[in-house]
């Protein structure tokens, strides 16, 4: 019998990540510690001016297969996922050089999505919508260095920290909040070619805690987001994604579950453009390749970044 923990949607309401120059059993609830892919351009980069910016983010994940662990579709579940969602970040750049890098930035994310979810289990068919705030994201300490002859190198070193401050209740069969404690360490690497190409990648860590009301803890995951990226003018388009996967089983009461890693690869169009004053917005739709022990979703994502 399939568990019910193991065949809920798969998803995590989108938190912004590293703003760039101008975020069996499969993970509790099937969601990732870390909305994957929705860093889009925004990958190994500062704005290069100190002060405070703001990026706002509307993203929506659709989904209608659940697949299992071998990422075929587990068949006869009429499974249905729709999220909506709206984050926003503060991001402050500040005047400063700690431990000799090019900038240092501090930032914080919110977000509130509106969930809904629908399948047959085996225990009858389940159907809940939530709408509540997201856990709160705060990254106190990013750091980036400009390297190279001509500084067209970007590496980031940051650590960021999930607090559960969102809505949960162990009652409801589906949540927008995780539950739990996870600190994330990230480094990023980013080139920009004079003749216009650019290339990403941050890897992420993310080391989770237990589901103090539910006993399950989720077990470590890695994401690696990536972009490349040709800039024409005030343009640029190319290509982003992500790959996921936990580099351990779940745990349940302190025993390990078998067969509860989750993986995912994702990719897709996405299309930047960029204001006089030097803000920006870019939109990308994604769509998942791989998905094991999860749902198979679309991610649309639309942003805008200015400073303020």
């Amino acid at each position: 019998m399939l568990n019910l923990k193991m065949i809920k949607a798969s998803f995590v309401v989108p938190a912004l990540m590293i703003l760039p120059a101008i975020s069996g059993h499969a993970a509790e609830n099937g969601n990732y510690s870390f909305p994957a892919g929705a860093s889009l351009y925004l990958i190994g980069g500062f704005p290069p001016v100190p002060g405070n910016y703001l990026q706002v983010m509307a993203a929506q994940t659709d989904s209608s297969r659940l697949n299992n662990s071998r990422g075929d579709e587990i068949k006869g579940t009429d499974f249905d996922l729709k999220v909506n969602a709206a984050t926003v970040r503060f991001f402050t750049v500040w005047d400063s050089h700690i431990f000799g890098a090019d900038s240092f930035a501090s930032e914080l994310i919110g977000t509130y999505a509106h969930a809904k979810n629908s399948m047959n289990t085996p225990d009858g068919h389940f159907s809940d919508s939530q709408d509540g705030l997201g856990d709160i994201i705060i990254g106190p300490f990013l750091f980036q260095w400009d390297l190279g002859e001509n500084k067209n190198w970007h590496a980031v070193f940051a650590t960021d920290y999930v607090i559960p401050t969102g809505s949960y209740s162990k009652n409801r069969a589906l949540n927008v909040s995780n539950n739990r404690f996870s600190i994330q360490p990230i480094v990023a690497l980013r080139y920009e070619s004079p003749l216009g190409f650019e290339l990403g990648v941050e890897p992420r860590l993310s080391f989770n805690w237990k589901n103090q009301d539910t006993n399950y803890k989720t077990g470590t995951e890695v994401f690696v987001e990536y972009m490349a990226a040709y800039k024409i003018g005030q343009w640029k388009a190319g290509v982003s994604g992500y790959y996921a996967d936990q580099l351990e089983e779940d745990e349940l009461n302190g025993k390990k579950l078998n067969d509860s890693k989750t993986k995912g690869f994702g990719i897709g169009p996405t299309l930047q453009y960029q204001f006089p004053n030097h803000s920006v917005v870019i939109a990308s739709w994604q769509k998942d390749i791989v998905a094991e022990n999860k749902s198979e979703n679309n991610n649309f994502y639309l942003t805008y970044m200015f400073k303020y």
